[in-house]
């Protein structure tokens, strides 16, 4: 294994293991896939996710706004190990690992959510998609993610990093399942192969990681 990517073994299997089961995690809330950059099946351009719920002094363009920024936030945060602003974002950074941080990416550009109401009504499941670049790669890869927002008694929005309630975890599985997101993650895979294909360093790197899987699932 060459020693420039070991660094990102674990972070990137758990990615690779969720996407190939169509799943996604709660409170491990990132995961990276990459993909060229197209005009025909680009993820901005599937999957009508249409209107989401209102909240009291909130219209629903506000709502996007700041759930937008607030996963613009925490990107770059993440980008700079910066755990008091992660802190800000999340509402447990207990689950943040500070040191698997600096080995997880390089950056992340171009980021886009898909939004659905939660299962409360202060409550969002978020669809991200963006590009990673992963470090000693020059391809940008495309990487797909889900995230848990709620309203706290403050008012703010932040992702959730605490145990659901089995109802809130049944309602997300139901969102995860759903023919939008099904049709995004879809998407995303097809770039995801695309990409491994055509990129050497890319399926080098990718390859590395499926036989790190398959080793860890031996253990």
């Amino acid at each position: 294994m060459p020693l420039k990517y070991k660094k990102l073994v674990v972070f990137f299997s758990l990615g690779i293991l969720l996407i190939g089961l169509g799943t996604f995690a709660i409170i491990s809330p990132d995961f990276h896939f990459s993909f060229h950059r197209q005009t025909s099946d680009n993820p901005a351009r599937v999957a009508s996710f249409g209107a989401i719920q209102t909240l009291e002094g909130k219209s629903e363009t506000d709502i996007r706004q700041e759930l937008n920024s607030l996963v613009e936030r925490y990107y770059s945060a993440k980008q700079q190990v910066d755990m008091n602003t992660i802190a800000s974002c999340v509402s447990n950074v207990g689950h943040i690992d500070e040191k698997k941080l600096m080995t997880e990416a390089e950056g992340y550009q171009d980021i886009h959510c898909k939004i659905l109401d939660g299962a409360d009504n202060s409550s969002y499941r978020v669809y991200v998609y963006y590009y990673v670049k992963i470090y000693d790669i020059d391809t940008l890869i495309p990487s797909l993610n889900a995230l848990y927002i709620k309203q706290m008694d403050d008012g703010s929005f932040k992702i959730y990093l605490d145990t659901l309630k089995s109802r809130e975890q049944k309602y997300i599985d139901s969102l995860d399942q759903s023919k939008p997101v099904r049709e995004l993650v879809t998407t995303v895979q097809k770039e995801l192969r695309t990409v491994v294909s055509r990129d050497s360093e890319v399926r080098g790197f990718y390859q590395m990681l499926e036989n790190a899987q398959k080793s860890d699932s031996t253990k």
